[in-house]
């Protein structure tokens, strides 16, 4: 199952830790393309929008959020064929743009992310990754845990999520695999 030669669209709810800002419901895709081994390039843009509402009658802001990033990564079999160590470095560019509040911003940032991925089983694999980023606005430090579940040859469902600095995500994902 780990391949670095996929597309994956998903869909994400982002919960900031801004009170300000209720959570954004985000969808998005990711491109990876395995160039000669062990690199890979990889792409992605994600787009969401949060409502407004209120919490303890203090209202909260409708605001638009946009993402995109592109980036190198290197990966390498450790132990075995079931445990791979990746290593990805790349650029970034975050936007926030809200309605009656100060919180909106523009936030470029290059970012490295080490990972591990696990196939323990031919239909499992699990992913957890740690990103850095020099972000000044939005998580510039990142956990990520995810599980993706083989449904056909090619096409795998994925669960997992997001602890950062200033967000945490929920997401599920469809990976096809070439």
């Amino acid at each position: 199952m780990v391949n670095f030669s996929n597309l994956e669209a998903y869909y994400r709810y982002v919960a900031p830790k801004a009170s300000s800002l209720s959570g954004a419901n985000t969808i998005g895709a990711t491109l990876t393309v395995a160039l000669f081994d062990p690199l890979y390039l990889k792409f992605g843009a994600s787009w969401g929008s949060g409502g407004g509402g209120s919490v303890a009658g203090a209202a909260k802001a409708d605001y638009d959020f946009a993402s995109i990033q592109a980036g190198v990564g290197f990966h390498t079999s450790l132990i075995n064929q079931k445990l791979t160590f990746v290593a990805e470095a790349g650029l970034m560019y975050a936007s926030l743009k809200a309605q009656d509040t100060s919180v909106s911003f523009s936030d470029g940032s290059i970012y490295v992310r080490p990972a591990l991925r696990y196939t323990p089983l031919d239909w499992l694999e699990l992913q957890a990754g740690v990103t850095v980023s020099s972000a000044d606005k939005y998580d510039s430090k990142m956990v990520d845990l995810t599980s993706y579940f083989r449904v056909l040859p090619m096409f795998d469902i994925g669960l997992g999520g997001d602890f950062g600095n200033t967000t945490r995500a929920f997401r599920t994902s469809l990976r096809l695999r070439w």
